[in-house]
């Protein structure tokens, strides 16, 4: 008899409510910013890493409503890779961008005048 008494208060214990996950809710909505304010909406493949990211987040609050907290916290966690990912590949696009501008620059420069 105790040994199920202890496992049922372990299953107890391990069923309890999950805290709304608002802290990485935050930093997911925050990554999306970012990754928005670098230009990932102007990246074809970035632009799609930030529309998951902005649809997970949106998913996320609605777990939370419904009270499904663990799976509303996972969520998040996606949603802050997703955007974190739109924003490197923003910041690679960009720096690609520049380099070939530099090069490009270069190369006129090199460019015997006639």
């Amino acid at each position: 008899m105790k040994k199920s008494l202890v496992v049922s208060i372990l299953l107890a214990a391990g069923c309890a409510s999950h805290p709304p996950p608002t802290d990485h809710l935050a930093s997911a909505i925050a990554a999306t910013r970012g990754a928005e304010e670098a230009g990932a909406p102007r990246v074809p493949r970035a632009a799609l890493q930030l529309k998951l990211a902005q649809e997970q987040i949106a998913q996320a609050r609605a777990m939370m409503e419904d009270g499904e907290n663990e799976r509303a916290d996972f969520m998040t966690l996606r949603a802050y890779n997703d955007a974190e990912l739109a924003l490197a590949m923003a910041r690679e696009d960009a720096a690609r961008r520049r380099y070939e501008q530099a090069a490009a620059t270069a190369t006129a420069a090199e460019a015997p005048r006639q």
